[in-house]
């Protein structure tokens, strides 16, 4: 929200406020394949990248993740 405030001439617009990874330890592509079998991929995606996408927040707002849970449980050494 704080990013919108600031923002000036942002008008209406609607941001997937996720974060950067899935918060699982499961790949994102098997993920999607295991919970949505019949969505297609249409472009490449990161081995653990959000789903739902946070692109949009961050190439428009600069929104940057501050807490990946992975740090904190020692899987992102």
């Amino acid at each position: 929200v704080k990013l919108c405030v600031e923002n000036d001439g942002l008008g209406f617009a609607v941001f997937n406020a996720a974060n950067d990874t899935v918060s699982a330890n499961t790949p994102s592509r098997e993920l999607a394949r295991q919970f949505y079998p019949d969505v297609p991929f249409t472009r490449d995606v990161g081995e653990f990248e959000g789903l739902p996408s946070n692109r949009k927040i961050r190439e428009v707002l600069g929104f940057k993740e501050e807490h990946d849970w992975r740090r904190y449980v020692g899987l992102n050494d």
